[in-house]
């Protein structure tokens, strides 16, 4: 055993894959694991919708050492311990505040902060990782920490995120996160433009921890597969705006006989074509992105890179993106993706992969060597081990 131990809290039930936080924290799970180093770990069961078949699933993963579910509330069985645990708390707390509205959201209550606390109190542990900004009061001032060191796994530049909200305000905004930031000892970014953005505005240690992958086997021949694009997707704001401009704006410049192959919960937002074959979820990702000639991602907007690009450079394949896929990479150029926000340029891009040889295959060369500099799981595990000072013998 390497004798650390980490306390991770994420909201999430990274069990559901289908969002790139929750792939990135199922391999963070898995460095710990072949590390040895002891991990006990925290969710949300409401907001990770936990049942109790996932509960023991995941206990069955052997991935950490003990799982906590907490809860966000009381049950509403005993309504006096309800009331007096959680609703009267609560009121107090926003009348306290004079019922402020923080510019950005604090997802931590009373009652699930009282349960973490209680974690702490009975444990020690080397270090706390804490999943987004929105959970950072967790260990704001917090007496039980014992020493650990603090880590934030940011994900994404929450300012930027909620900049379409309403009455939304950049100044208060930007300057909430950057404080909730500060409480931590360690800030982690997933993109090298969050990574510039908090180094500049806040002293603390500021890394970039990108995405990591196992750099799969199994390829096939140009010839061989299946499709001609693939595009996978959850149901995300983003995702519905990019989706409809692609089938508005790219897809009817596309041959007919194109074929195509959708995954995701974005598929519920995307209407029947005879050319498109549409798939809410699948297991292996793997056998389909080993069917495909060309991945696309079409991003308007959002933060943080996008791990279904990553995804898609392990398997060697072009992608045809939108100058946001291109978010969190470290070159941005001769890289595997190519970006235009033009339709025209994105459809005809997509046609000249499919039927110009010798392109394709820079493009696929340049695709796999992006993954292998940057998002091999080996690259990863040595960043992590700097961090986690871990030292590996041979």
């Amino acid at each position: 055993m390497s004798n650390k131990r980490v306390l991770y809290q994420m909201l999430d039930n990274p069990l559901s894959k289908n969002h790139g936080n929750k792939t990135w924290s199922l391999q963070l799970l898995q460095y710990f694991k072949e590390r040895d180093i002891a991990v006990d770990f925290v969710s949300d069961r409401e907001w990770g919708m936990w049942s109790d078949s996932d509960i023991a699933t995941f206990q069955q993963t052997g991935l950490a050492d003990r799982l906590f579910v907490l809860d966000r509330k009381p049950s509403k069985k005993n309504i006096l311990r309800y009331f007096l645990s959680h609703k009267l708390p609560e009121f107090f707390i926003k009348k306290k505040a004079g019922f402020y509205k923080a510019p950005i959201y604090d997802h931590i209550t009373r009652y699930y902060q009282k349960q973490f606390d209680n974690i702490l109190k009975k444990n020690s542990y080397d270090f706390v990782l804490i999943n987004y900004v929105t959970c950072a009061s967790l260990i704001h001032n917090n007496p039980y920490l014992k020493g650990a060191t603090t880590i934030i796994d940011t994900h994404d530049f929450f300012t930027s995120q909620h900049q379409h909200h309403k009455n939304f305000d950049i100044g208060a905004s930007f300057k909430e996160e950057m404080r909730r930031l500060s409480w931590f000892d360690m800030i982690w970014t997933v993109s090298t433009e969050e990574h510039y953005i908090f180094s500049q505005f806040c002293k603390n240690d500021v890394r970039l921890v990108q995405t990591m992958l196992d750099k799969p086997s199994v390829r096939r021949d140009f010839k061989d597969k299946k499709y001609d694009i693939i595009y996978v997707a959850s149901d995300i704001r983003h995702n519905q705006l990019s989706a409809e401009w692609f089938f508005k704006q790219v897809y009817p410049l596309l041959p007919s006989d194109i074929k195509i192959c959708v995954i995701g919960k974005i598929t519920r937002y995307i209407d029947d074509y005879p050319n498109v074959e549409k798939i809410l979820f699948v297991d292996d990702l793997a056998d389909y992105y080993t069917q495909a000639k060309v991945a696309i991602c079409p991003m308007l907007s959002g933060t943080g890179i996008k791990i279904k690009v990553v995804e898609a450079l392990s398997f060697g394949l072009p992608i045809v993106c939108n100058h946001r896929g291109l978010d969190g990479l470290l070159n941005k150029v001769n890289n595997g993706c190519i970006a235009t926000n033009d339709a025209t340029q994105f459809a005809s891009t997509i046609q000249q992969l499919l039927h110009d040889t010798a392109f394709y295959a820079r493009q696929s060369h340049m695709a796999s060597a992006t993954f292998d500099l940057f998002f091999a799981k080996e690259q990863a595990y040595q960043r992590l081990d700097n961090i986690f000072g871990i030292t590996q013998t041979s």
